[in-house]
């Protein structure tokens, strides 16, 4: 059984995958277009899947 903490913290990587390609990103863009996967060099011109 895995401990909360391990739960957070896969919460928050998966989380900044997300979000780091869209960071600064208008909401009517993400409106028209929303993040339903992994993206790829977005704000910070990262390989999908990562983070800074």
């Amino acid at each position: 059984m895995h401990h909360p903490i391990h739960h957070a913290i896969l919460g928050l990587a998966v989380a900044d995958a997300l979000g780091v390609p869209v960071e600064f990103q208008f909401r009517e863009e993400l409106t028209r277009n929303p993040v339903v996967g992994i993206r790829g060099y977005g704000t910070h011109h990262q390989p999908p899947g990562t983070s800074e």
